[in-house]
């Protein structure tokens, strides 16, 4: 029994000098977890990638790494081909993949985990971005894989199906899953999670800077009624990933005719910072919205 218990002792002591005390916290660089939010052209992209080379600066192209798990229809293919967005030195150290399924996600996570665990080994004061595009395709993508992978066929073709019964039973409308809402949907949230949930864990291991985007959607809610509004929300599973992230931005562009011109703007909005308070910038550059963090420190 005391043989069991020094041994114990001198495991839990490892443990605890396994730790990282406040000191070499507080020495690290700082990391981004942000979350990018907006409408179809609103900048999402455009600033995840401008992020890249704005931390980039000053480095060695050998000493940065970006690396994208690409779930969105839109692609980045002429972002990337602009110098004032991604200098051309950097274009090398970017990797990006398209993933369609939870299992394509799966394993390019992990696959990117390790390069940049590679690569913080290599180059420890280096930069590293880690870019997962997009939030909603990407659940939309593991509601199909359960669909195929528990009733054979596309989530489509599995809603028509079940909409073909509803008729002829004489009702509106049935659900997709009859094993029911809770327990399809319990699988579905597990397989959208994970890799969020990986990546955050890898980022602080291996430090790396972790952003994700996001469509937000637009409906109108109490429709034909006195309390008719429209309404903004992020699309896919908001409240399971919000919390995962240190910042929550949002990026608008607004169109106005002047004379026969029509004249863009895009607009960033923080919503939610551990660093600053909420503040909203006109025009936002990657110079420009990190001095009005500053500016903005809470």
């Amino acid at each position: 029994m005391i043989e069991l218990a020094k041994k114990k002792a001198i495991r839990y002591s490892d443990l605890i000098d396994s730790c990282d005390t406040g000191e070499m916290m507080a020495d690290r660089p700082q990391l981004r977890h942000m979350k990018l939010q907006g409408f179809a052209g609103g900048g999402k992209s455009h600033f995840a990638l401008t992020f890249f080379a704005h931390e980039s600066n000053g480095l060695k192209p050998e000493e940065c790494l970006c690396t994208i798990i690409d779930c969105d229809l839109e692609g980045q293919s002429a972002l990337v081909k602009r110098e004032d967005i991604l200098p051309k030195e950097l274009r090398p150290r970017l990797f990006r993949k398209v993933c369609r399924t939870p299992t394509d996600v799966n394993e390019m996570s992990l696959a990117f985990i390790d390069l940049h665990r590679q690569h913080k080994e290599k180059y420890p004061d280096g930069c590293r971005v880690m870019i997962f595009e997009n939030e909603a395709a990407f659940y939309v993508g593991c509601r199909d894989f359960y669909s195929q992978e528990v009733h054979g066929k596309s989530e489509a073709d599995l809603m028509l199906e079940r909409q073909t019964q509803a008729i002829a039973e004489g009702k509106k409308t049935l659900p997709a899953f009859k094993e029911g809402q809770m327990h399809s949907y319990k699988v579905i949230n597990r397989l959208f999670f994970t890799p969020y949930e990986r990546l955050k864990i890898a980022a602080e291991m291996f430090q790396f800077h972790f952003l994700s985007t996001v469509l937000l959607r637009e409906y109108t809610e109490n429709y034909g009624t006195a309390n008719e509004k429209r309404v903004v929300t992020a699309a896919g599973r908001a409240e399971m990933t919000d919390p995962i992230f240190d910042w929550i931005v949002e990026f608008h562009q607004q169109q106005r005719a002047k004379g026969k011109e029509i004249k863009t703007r895009h607009i960033a909005i923080v919503r939610k910072s551990r660093t600053c308070e909420p503040f909203q910038l006109l025009k936002p550059t990657q110079e420009k919205f990190w001095k009005a963090v500053e500016d903005n420190r809470s």
